[in-house]
């Protein structure tokens, strides 16, 4: 299935769930998130939710509602219908691990090469070498990290509603996540300030664009 027909397909769902109650958007939109985060190719997910918004449309037409006809636990619901999708190969799914973290790591680097130059000008000093230090590097990964363990979570817990959460720990949690991150993001910027590397102005640029270009590449490697 090529690019543009996943991308129909997309459109054609979120047509379908325009046309549903706001109840019935609200459900689908934790569903859509959970299914983001299991085994499953684009065009796996929207095929899911395709089926799933015409169970529901159904339903509606007969005054159910999306409890009625899938049940008051989405997310088994949802595990059974994962569960009967073929997993892909080991190095498909390692494949787009690698996609999915590929834009986050141009535009961290892309951020810190404008704050490189911008840095180099206020000092008066020329932009043509950027330096990269140890603490920098180790911030970009802290960050990197950070965001898939965001989106995980995010998408495991999208379905379990208000069962089993405590809003004080919760947000304790929250804050001390927070604090944790902010310093194991710029802790190490002041404090490992020992070069890792200094690349040319151009070869930068390259640098910054790269991941991008490899993220195309492994996308139309997998829809084949």
């Amino acid at each position: 299935m090529r690019k543009s027909s996943v991308r129909t397909l997309r459109q054609e769902n979120n047509a379908r769930e325009r046309a549903l109650s706001r109840e019935s958007q609200r459900e689908m939109a934790d569903v859509v998130v959970y299914l983001r985060g299991q085994d499953l190719s684009p065009l796996d997910q929207e095929e899911i939710r395709r089926d799933i918004l015409e169970m529901v449309w159904e339903a509606e037409a007969r005054g159910e509602t999306m409890a009625q006809v899938v049940g008051q636990d989405y997310r088994t619901f949802c595990q059974a219908i994962v569960a009967a999708v073929p997993r892909r190969p080991r190095r498909v799914r390692m494949a787009a691990a690698v996609e999915e973290l590929l834009p986050a790591l141009s535009v961290l680097l892309g951020i810190w090469l404008v704050k490189k130059v911008v840095e180099a000008l206020l000092r008066g000093e020329a932009v043509m070498h950027l330096t990269l230090t140890l603490g920098e590097a180790i911030s970009m990964g802290v960050l990197l990290a950070a965001s898939v363990g965001i989106v995980t979570y995010l998408c495991r817990t999208a379905l379990e509603g208000e069962r089993g959460r405590s809003r004080g720990k919760g947000f304790f949690m929250a804050w001390a996540f927070c604090v944790a991150l902010l310093a194991a993001i710029f802790l190490p910027t002041f404090l490992l300030t020992n070069p890792l590397l200094t690349l040319w102005l151009p070869v930068a640029v390259a640098v910054v664009i790269l991941p991008l270009l490899v993220h195309g590449v492994l996308a139309r490697w997998m829809e084949r």
